[in-house]
């Protein structure tokens, strides 16, 4: 005989389930005074799904190469739970003649019409109540839509397993012992929670706030690194179908991106990839906040790149005198340069005539980094470099206008469904309220998507002290908001004080043009 185990469900990899059934089947083996050849486990696969169950599979190949004599399980519904499948099992035991036994309903008698019936019946009760489980659970997911709770699944990062508790909140004024509400306030003193410093809602919170203002997603990817801010943990399938044990992983920056654009972070709900309303676990951070971010992301001009290859400050950022953009090379050294030791030295050049400009790019990246800090470090560097902030409606307004939309077009699938209004008054009315929710939604990302100068530290020495702890593309950013940096031609002759046969090359500041651009 052989033994078949199987559980739908086993989120911990424990496969405690599946050792207590093969437990039961061998007891019942040894009181047949059965011989068990072969045991075939099925953990954390479904049998009404429909996806393959790869030791399912083996066993009833192996049953039908005739090396058993019938088969052990728990219950019917550990071998089916689908009545095409009940048949297809139903068909190989009678035409082999095997024997089926289970701890919870006995022996199967396919010889006779009533035990073919009773099978079959089997069969038919096990869809049955397959699918009641799967209407229940569809049930009460929709409540949980409905009141804004956490429908199920893996543990959110930044939350904690039930969905709807924050990784971890604290209050600034006192130890907050009754806790925080919805709204992120502390239920003793009443003051605004904050992400505790480190805990995964507070890294999450900061790189909601890092795109905005310059951070590409591959530099939030080696802060994530560097810090040590893993996934949460998830179990991995293995090449042989199994599931292993739960594991955290380093961050990647697709993954990074598809949980910064979650609403859940702004404390939405999300259906069918639609927002439909306000939930009932607390923000990581604010609608306003989340929205730029997510503007940022979604931007179809937005550039992105998938070389790991080193990057220069100035690679596609300067121009050469014609206009072009200056592109990264090399300088070779000259035979009594190679001779002293010397090796070719990283160069921009005119991505389009290499003749234009040529210039040193560890010597031009330094002078245009020193121009940006002392900029940037000037006393008046916020009044000249920053937009003056426009009076406007306060953002509270135009998301209290974008719930109310929301629950319009909630109204409006509720009317037609009780024969309210036509089909063409539904389409035209949820067309309209959509368009108003997306000018809204587009009002709001525009609010807070402003330059990636705002977010430092304008008009002091901090400028020049956290520039070298800035990742390379916020850098790019930072001088692209700033200026624009032209290689003009170079002039004839060497300039004074230059040693010939150095492999230090030479640079001159004065062909270098910086045009300081204007608040936006």
């Amino acid at each position: 005989m052989v033994i078949y185990a199987r559980i739908s469900d086993d989120r911990e990899g424990r496969q405690n389930g599946v050792e207590r059934q093969e437990k039961q089947c061998r007891t019942l083996a040894d009181r047949n005074g059965d011989e068990v050849v072969a045991v075939f486990v099925d953990d954390d696969r479904s049998a009404y799904s429909g996806k393959p169950r790869p030791d399912y599979i083996r066993m009833l190949q192996f049953l039908r190469d005739g090396k058993a004599d019938g088969v052990l399980a728990l219950a019917p519904t550990r071998l089916y739970r689908r009545l095409d499948d009940g048949l297809a099992f139903f068909k190989l035991i009678n035409e082999g003649r095997l024997a089926v036994e289970t701890v919870k309903q006995g022996r199967y008698d396919l010889s006779t019409a009533d035990g073919r019936r009773d099978a079959l019946r089997a069969a038919i009760d096990a869809q049955h109540e397959s699918e009641q489980i799967g209407e229940r659970v569809r049930d009460a997911k929709a409540d949980s839509m409905a009141q804004g709770l956490y429908r199920g699944g893996p543990r959110p990062f930044g939350y904690e397993a039930d969905g709807m508790t924050l990784r971890t909140l604290e209050c600034p004024q006192c130890p907050a012992p009754d806790g925080f509400s919805v709204d992120r306030e502390c239920k003793a003193c009443g003051a605004a929670a904050v992400n505790s410093p480190g805990s995964e809602a507070w890294h999450l919170e900061k790189a909601i706030d890092a795109v905005p203002a310059g951070e590409s997603l591959r530099s939030i990817e080696r802060t994530w690194k560097e810090l040590g801010v893993r996934t949460p943990e998830r179990r991995k399938r293995q090449p042989d179908g199994t599931m292993g044990p739960p594991e955290s992983r380093d961050w990647e920056w697709p993954a990074i991106r598809k949980v910064l654009l979650r609403p859940r972070n702004a404390g939405l709900m999300e259906h069918d990839g639609e927002i439909v309303g306000r939930a009932a676990w607390p923000a990581v951070t604010d609608e306003s906040r989340w929205r730029a971010c997510v503007a940022v992301l979604t931007n179809p001009e937005r550039r992105t790149s998938t070389s790991t290859a080193r990057v220069w400050l100035g690679s596609g950022l300067f121009r050469c005198w014609c206009g072009a953009p200056m592109k990264m090379s090399t300088s070779g050294a000259t035979k009594t340069q190679a001779a002293q030791g010397a090796k070719a030295r990283p160069t921009y050049r005119c991505s389009v005539v290499v003749a234009h400009a040529t210039r040193d790019a560890r010597k031009l990246d330094a002078y245009v980094q020193d121009m940006a800090i002392e900029r940037l470090s000037r006393e008046d560097a916020a009044e000249l470099l920053l937009p003056p902030t426009p009076a406007e409606e306060p953002f509270e307004d135009l998301a209290a206008q974008a719930n109310a939309l929301r629950t319009k077009l909630d109204s409006i699938a509720a009317d037609y469904a009780a024969d309210l209004m036509t089909r063409k008054q539904m389409l035209d009315a949820t067309a309209l309220t959509r368009k108003r929710l997306e000018r809204l939604n587009a009002r709001m990302a525009e609010r807070t998507s402003g330059s990636v100068l705002a977010s430092l530290p304008l008009g002091t020495p901090a400028i020049a002290e956290q520039w070298t702890r800035y990742h390379l593309d916020k850098q790019q950013a930072i001088i692209d908001a700033l200026m624009t940096v032209t290689v003009n031609k170079g002039r004839r002759g060497r300039p004074a004080g230059f040693k010939p046969g150095s492999s230090d090359g030479y640079f001159d500041p004065d062909l270098i043009e910086i045009d300081w651009k204007s608040p936006a």
